[in-house]
């Protein structure tokens, strides 16, 4: 069952044809288990069947809480026992560590909190002292007291490493219990193993940079500034690398065209749509194209974010909620927001609503989105206002 649910998620991931043969899969599978009513349905499955149904309806972004809280309760059984030291009681599983980070990660890409189960939160908070706890062990067991051994005994290469810290830091869970250590020894780790001369994949460090950043990670004799500026580095060359506007993207920017909004398309922060003002500008219609003198401009970046930013509900749902931003959607906001930009999000299944002949229509969107300007007048009867809402 798990198998076939990889393979289908792997597939879809590059032939968007068996998406829909993922979902429906999914669903049925999920029907079934939630269906038995029983406590703990998953529980005579192996670890690695867990992870696999996990990771493939990560790679469809399918939002099914019902079925993924069964999957992490089976995780969460385990690695709590292990804390109290009760490993194997009542028939728990054994998950390695490499399979807890996956879990992690998987957690962060479809951004499963509190809010979305319980669940989610419990073994998002108690990860990282049962890592921690075996790599201790481990190095105990070796007599080598060095992070590299302690993260090789324990199953955790450079993939694993850059999941765990990424996975934290969108899920802001790094100041929860054991997960700061834990962070503090990846980065050690990985600036240690680069300045003995290894390399480091772009994808890797493009994960530290994010968590480093949005973390105010100090620098000391380890972790360098020399290391901080190469992950940096590498992240600048990819967010200056050629973007193409989507077609819905080139639509909003005709809409602030129309508005008389001057604007930048595809900016250098990798922003589609960036709007610099003035700081003492009241509407988005003072906005400049200069960029002189930053400190007296305020920055507003809008984000349109098309179907790939959210998860997809199960068929069966029917459920009337917008759908979920991804963690990597919601980590880029971050990331904006601490350089300062002002995030505006324009998501598909609101702007697509609006016909595309009706730019009229479109620009009363944007006027409230952005709140640009108190009136827009279309003709000397049709016109659009705006007034804040009364708090």
């Amino acid at each position: 069952v798990s198998e076939i649910a990889w393979a289908l998620g792997s597939l879809q991931t590059d032939n968007f044809i068996f998406s829909d043969a993922l979902e429906d899969y999914i669903s049925v599978i999920s029907s079934k288990f939630v269906a038995m009513n029983e406590h703990r349905p998953l529980q005579k499955w192996a670890s690695a069947d867990c992870v696999q149904l996990a990771v493939a309806m990560a790679h469809g972004r399918l939002d099914n809480p019902e079925l993924l809280k069964l999957i992490f309760e089976e995780a969460l059984y385990s690695i709590k026992d292990e804390i109290k030291q009760l490993p194997g009681r009542n028939g728990n599983k054994h998950f390695q560590s490499w399979e807890l980070s996956i879990l992690l990660w998987v957690q962060a890409r479809l951004y499963l909190t509190k809010e979305i189960g319980q669940v989610f939160d419990d073994f998002a908070e108690v990860l990282p002292r049962v890592l921690l706890s075996r790599m201790k062990g481990s190095v105990l067991h070796t007599k080598q007291e060095s992070l590299k051994t302690a993260f090789t005994n324990t199953g955790l290469g450079s993939q694993e490493k850059a999941n765990l810290c990424w996975s934290l830091t969108v899920l802001d869970k790094v100041h929860s219990p054991g997960a700061m250590e834990l962070v503090d020894s990846i980065f050690r780790d990985i600036a240690q193993s680069c300045a003995n001369g290894e390399q480091i994949k772009l994808e890797h460090a493009h994960q530290l940079w994010q968590s480093i950043f949005l973390l105010d990670f100090p620098s000391d004799e380890i972790v360098t500034d020399q290391f901080i500026s190469f992950l940096k580095s590498t992240w600048d060359k990819e967010k200056a690398r050629h973007k193409d506007s989507s077609a819905r993207h080139k639509n909003l920017s005709q809409t602030l065209e129309f508005m008389g909004i001057p604007h930048y398309n595809e900016h250098d922060e990798d922003i589609d749509v960036a709007i610099v003002l003035k700081t003492e500008s009241k509407w988005l219609r003072a906005a400049s194209k200069s960029e002189d003198l930053p400190e007296l401009h305020s920055k507003v970046a809008v984000e349109f974010d098309g179907p790939a930013h959210f998860t997809k509900s199960s068929p069966n749902k029917g459920s009337k909620e917008p759908p979920r931003a991804l963690g990597h959607t919601v980590l880029k906001y971050k990331l904006l927001k601490k350089q300062g930009w002002t995030v505006v999000r324009i998501p598909y299944y609101e702007f697509d609503r609006i016909p595309f002949w009706a730019s009229m229509e479109r620009q009363r969107y944007l006027q409230r989105k952005l709140k640009t300007h108190a009136h827009i007048r279309f003709s000397g009867i049709d016109v659009s206002e705006y007034k804040a809402p009364v708090p």
